[in-house]
């Protein structure tokens, strides 16, 4: 789709450029710039999905969170201050 949009822009363009018609030369414009901006979004989106990491976990990620969440032993807590009591 990014292909088809760049080469009507370009198309869009060409017609601009080569006609003596004030109609033609605005409908060339408006389908170069607008086909233009819609193949340079349709790229940043390809090049942010290719970039991008999936947006589920595996198991083996999930199962690797879930490790380092457990505390390492019962007396995890034990290293910790009371709560301050006021005065």
């Amino acid at each position: 789709m990014r292909w088809i949009l760049t080469i009507i822009a370009i198309l869009g363009f060409l017609i601009a450029l080569s006609t003596h018609s004030p109609g033609l030369l605005a409908f060339g414009i408006f389908l170069g710039l607008s086909c233009g901006v819609g193949a340079a979004l349709a790229f940043i989106d390809v090049h942010i999905q290719a970039n991008s990491r999936s947006e589920y976990m595996s198991p083996g990620e999930v199962d690797a969170l879930k490790a380092t969440l457990k505390p390492s032993s019962p007396d995890a807590n034990s290293g910790r201050l009371p709560p301050p009591t006021p005065q």
